[in-house]
């Protein structure tokens, strides 16, 4: 069972293991008491913790925060400390929660169940309507946490992203993208080329995804109907520019037969990891199946996004606006850009081809 808890006396024990095995400092995540022994934990640490939820004894600028350790049954397996309100400091980057799972619970969906306990927790300690939080762009990992918990991106710095979840309804989520389809389960076995592109339509990564084997094959709904988009041999040539709010996915089949165009209108591409950018969802897309004109797409979501105010109004126009200029560039480019996907995916099937010889 996996529940959160409040730091105690009666848990010293796997408390302090706890705290001595997380980093001091970790994508953003401080852990202040790394270097304490365990009689400075025991009289100094937790009593200090106690008093500071209770809004006793706070050094200056400091708000109420609790420590609450995240326990899979007998054992912990990470640190949340919701701030129970915000300042002015807190409220332009680290917000309501921190949060760190111990390194050798990683990868195994801790995060993402204890975001949603912490969640919960807030709804009994803080008045805003909203969380507040933030993410290192170079760890995608916690944002694709923060973004399966509701969480959207209102902001950002030049280090992180700053992001939002509705107390009262978190239940609309954003889609999260990278470069190379790490984040596509589905596949099992893949090749990978990636490589930069550029000319006057296009600057940016170009992916060569080869899903040599699936787990099983997708069909999705698309304006003509079903279709399936992957299945053992399929091909990707997925763009990823910079500077722009758009992410292309050219799709082929196991005959190399071109099967659709799909243009993701996007809140942001992020080129933290050149070699892995990855993008976040704005709800709206442009799909283009071969031989049929271009249809905008996942209109009620963008709308649905756009009533419960997790995106602007300005947001909104910008996704629509964007979606017709790329429909009016296609429409007039059309034999440029066919020639473009199909010299770029001969190219990179060739490479691959040649370095298997």
């Amino acid at each position: 069972m996996l529940y959160l808890k409040k730091i105690c006396f009666e848990d010293i024990e796997e408390e302090y293991k706890a705290i001595k095995s997380m980093p001091a400092q970790e994508n953003g995540f401080e852990n202040k008491y790394y270097n304490v022994t365990k009689d400075e934990f025991v009289n100094q640490v937790i009593p200090k913790l106690l008093k500071n939820s209770e809004g006793l004894e706070l050094p200056e600028g400091y708000v109420p925060d609790t420590y609450f350790f995240l326990w899979d049954d007998s054992k912990i397996v990470g640190l949340f400390k919701i701030r129970h309100y915000l300042n002015d400091f807190l409220r332009k980057g680290a917000g309501h929660i921190g949060y760190g799972i111990l390194p050798e619970y990683r990868g195994k969906g801790y995060a993402k169940q204890g975001l949603l306990l912490a969640i919960e927790k807030c709804k009994e300690i803080i008045r805003e309507d909203e969380i507040y939080l933030s993410v290192h762009k170079n760890n995608p990992a916690s944002l694709i946490v923060q973004l399966g918990c509701g969480a959207f991106i209102v902001g950002e710095t030049d280090e992180e992203y700053l992001t939002r979840i509705k107390l009262k309804d978190n239940s609309i989520t954003f889609g999260f993208r990278d470069l190379r389809r790490n984040d596509w389960k589905r596949i099992t076995k893949k090749e990978v080329i990636v490589e930069d592109e550029k000319n006057e339509f296009f600057e940016g990564k170009v992916c060569y995804l080869d899903m040599q084997l699936v787990e099983s094959p997708l069909s999705v709904d698309s304006p003509i109907g079903k279709v399936t988009i992957a299945d053992n041999n399929y091909k990707n040539l997925i763009f990823a520019p910079r500077g722009e709010n758009w992410w292309l996915t050219v799709m082929f089949d196991n005959q190399d037969n071109l099967i659709e165009s799909y243009f993701d209108i996007t809140k942001t591409n992020d080129f933290s990891n050149p070699e892995n950018p990855y993008f976040v969802d704005m709800k709206l897309d442009v799909c283009i199946p071969n031989g049929h004109e271009p249809t905008i797409v996942d209109e009620e979501e963008l709308k649905e996004a756009y009533e419960h105010g997790l995106i602007t109004k300005e947001d909104f126009k910008n996704a629509y606006n964007l979606a017709n200029k790329i429909i009016r560039t296609y429409n007039s480019h059309k034999e440029d850009y066919y020639n473009f996907i199909y010299s770029l995916y001969n190219k990179y099937k060739n490479s691959k081809i040649n370095r298997s010889l």
